[in-house]
């Protein structure tokens, strides 16, 4: 039998007695007992960290994402105000010390210059209908059953319709015209523009000379001279050509734009600027 270390331990409760190896047994014992927690700890620790750094590759995912949205919503706003500041004449300048702020508040001030420029061109609607009977352009008389170019838009009305002002201007006209118009008004709204009301009732309700702004009640739909019942006929003239009325019918404020690209008969690049102009004077008067 091998020889063994011996270790006795005596107290009050008695001896007790060790060996080398039972130490050692218990020392390892322990020993894998830390490891094992240690492990077990670590496994933990590493098991968290991994579910932390998931949440921060999320919330990660879900900043790129916004700034992403952020971004495209930037380059949409940045398209807007370069294609607003084309269309009202604005050059657009490469320059990173002009902000965009700056670039929305020129735009803000010719929102005025629109809102000044629609005060003046005949737009938007100038009665209620049930509907156009004839479009501008080409078609078969009605009456003379002759092909003919038909200079503007015909609006159904039920007699003494009223019908308003487009924009603001000066009685050109108003009496019965034997060219086939009937009682006719015309207003001159300056810049080149006229508009035309034809086939009125008999009774005038402006007179030549008078000054009429946007909305002004200016006559009554009616059935008179070459028509072939109860409806408005209805003209844009500019420098004495026919323009197509529905594209000013159509035209406002919410969609300024759509004049420029569908009426080119017009030169709007100088008379925006001759807006600027009218409106810098009247902020800044001398």
């Amino acid at each position: 039998m091998r020889h063994k270390f011996t270790i006795t331990i005596s107290d009050v409760k008695g001896s007790r007695h060790y060996t080398i190896d039972d130490i050692l047994k218990r020392v390892v014992a322990i020993f894998l007992i830390l490891i094992a927690l240690l492990f077990a700890g670590g496994v933990i620790y590493i098991t968290v960290l991994n579910h932390k750094v998931g949440q921060l590759d999320i919330k990660k995912d879900e900043l790129q994402n916004e700034l992403n949205d952020k971004i495209a919503y930037y380059e949409v706003i940045k398209s807007k105000i370069e294609e607003i500041e084309s269309i009202i004449g604005i050059a657009h300048e490469e320059d990173e010390n002009i902000t965009h702020e700056a670039r929305l508040s020129n735009i803000t001030l010719t929102t005025v210059q629109q809102s000044l420029l629609l005060q003046f061109i005949p737009n938007g609607a100038v009665t209620t209908h049930n509907g156009i009977s004839d479009k501008f352009g080409m078609r078969k008389h009605p009456i003379k059953m002759t092909n003919e170019f038909h200079s503007g838009l015909d609006f159904r009305t039920p007699l003494q319709t009223p019908i308003y002002a487009p924009a603001l201007g000066i009685v050109e006209y108003a009496g019965y015209s034997d060219s086939g118009y009937g009682s006719l008004v015309i207003v001159d709204h300056g810049f080149g523009f006229k508009s035309y009301y034809a086939h009125l009732d008999r009774k005038m309700l402006v007179k030549v000379g008078q000054f009429v702004k946007k909305g002004d009640h200016i006559a009554n739909s009616g059935n008179t001279g070459l028509s072939s019942g109860p409806h408005l006929h209805y003209e844009v003239r500019f420098l004495g050509r026919a323009l197509n009325p529905i594209n000013f019918v159509n035209w406002n404020l919410n969609d300024f734009s759509q004049i420029f690209e569908k009426e080119t008969n017009v030169q709007w690049d100088s008379l925006l600027e001759v807006m600027s102009i009218l409106l810098a004077n009247k902020q800044n008067p001398q």
